[in-house]
C-alpha cells in the first residue's frame, strides 16, 4: 500500500469515527428533545387536568350552595305559608272564639285591668259584638271579657292605625296586640320548633 492509499485509509478512517461521533450526538440531541417533549407534555396535560378538576369543584360547589339555598327557601316558604294560615285563621275569629282568643292574650300579660282597647275602623264592630252586650259608644264596657277576666276594660271608638288585632292603652305604656306583633311573637317562639319538626 503506497503512501497516499493510507492516508485516504486514515482520511476515511477519520471521517468515519467523525460521522458516528456527530450520529452518537444527533441521537443523543433528538432523545433529548423527545424527552423534552414528553415531560413539557406531560406538564401541559397535568395543568389541563388541575386546572378542569379546580372547575369541577368549583362548579360542585356552586351547586351544592345552589341545592342549599333553594332548599332553605322551600323551608321558609313552608314555615312562612304556616304563619300566614295562623295569621288568617286569627283574623276570621268572632263571637266566643274571639272571646276567649282576647281572653287569652291578655290572661299572658301583668295589666291592671283598666286599659283601654283601641281597634281599627274596620274591626271595631266585630270586637264590640265578640267582647261586650252594650250598645256603640266613646267607652263601652267590655262586660263579656270583664266577666272573664275580673277586670274592667273598655272599648274605645277613637280608632287606631292597625291592620288588625287591637291595642291595649294604659296610663304608663300601651300593649300592642296588633296581628303582625302576635305572629312575630309565635314566630320566635316556635319557629325552631316548626324546623326541627318538619325537616330534621
Amino acid at each position: 500500500m503506497n503512501l497516499i492509499d493510507k492516508v485516504e485509509k486514515k482520511g476515511n478512517e477519520e471521517v468515519s469515527k467523525i460521522i458516528n461521533e456527530y450520529k452518537k450526538e444527533a441521537e443523543k440531541l433528538k432523545l433529548k428533545l423527545i424527552n423534552d417533549a414528553k415531560v413539557e407534555t406531560e406538564a401541559k396535560i397535568k395543568n389541563i387536568i388541575k386546572e378542569h378538576d379546580k372547575e369541577i369543584e368549583t362548579k360542585e360547589r356552586l351547586l351544592t350552595f345552589e341545592r342549599r339555598q333553594a332548599e332553605l327557601q322551600a323551608k321558609q316558604k313552608v314555615i312562612e305559608n304556616i304563619f300566614n294560615e295562623v295569621r288568617i285563621k286569627i283574623e276570621a275569629l268572632e263571637g266566643k272564639e274571639l272571646l276567649n282568643y282576647v281572653a287569652n292574650k291578655i290572661k299572658a300579660e301583668k295589666l291592671n285591668g283598666d286599659e283601654i282597647m283601641h281597634t281599627n275602623e274596620s274591626n271595631y264592630e266585630r270586637y264590640l259584638k265578640a267582647l261586650s252586650s252594650k250598645p256603640k259608644g266613646d267607652l263601652v264596657e267590655l262586660d263579656k271579657l270583664n266577666k272573664i277576666l275580673n277586670s274592667n276594660y273598655k272599648l274605645s271608638n277613637r280608632y287606631i292605625d292597625i291592620s288588625n288585632g287591637f291595642i291595649l292603652e294604659g296610663k304608663d305604656f300601651d300593649l300592642n296586640f296588633s296581628i303582625e306583633e302576635v305572629i312575630e311573637k309565635l314566630r320566635n317562639k316556635h319557629e325552631r320548633k316548626l324546623v326541627k319538626k318538619l325537616f330534621e
